[in-house]
């Protein structure tokens, strides 16, 4: 390796850590009054906005076989239990 690849190579370097040290103080919170009150502006928009969810069905759901629920039958009288497709259905499922 030359001394102008060395050289070169130094420079890229510091380069780089100047760059990462500018990351680091705006990861930091060397924010501006300005700034913290646009990002708030920005946040509470976005949190007052309505979201339209889908409808949520109302009957069982089937695990991929017609008729087959994915609730089991209440057992002595206690509500009925979820219970998720095992491996190999999904593997055939698919």
């Amino acid at each position: 390796m030359s001394i102008e690849e060395v050289e070169r190579v130094l420079d890229e370097t510091q380069e780089a850590v100047e760059y990462q040290r500018q990351i680091d103080e705006l990861l930091a919170g060397s924010f501006t009054q300005e700034d913290e009150d646009a990002i708030l502006k920005e946040l509470n928009e976005i949190t007052q906005e309505q979201i339209e969810l889908p409808e949520v069905p109302s009957e069982p759901l089937l695990d991929g076989k017609p008729g087959t629920p994915l609730l089991r039958p209440s057992v002595n009288g206690k509500d009925p239990v979820q219970t998720r497709p095992k491996q190999a259905e999904l593997v055939a499922a698919s």
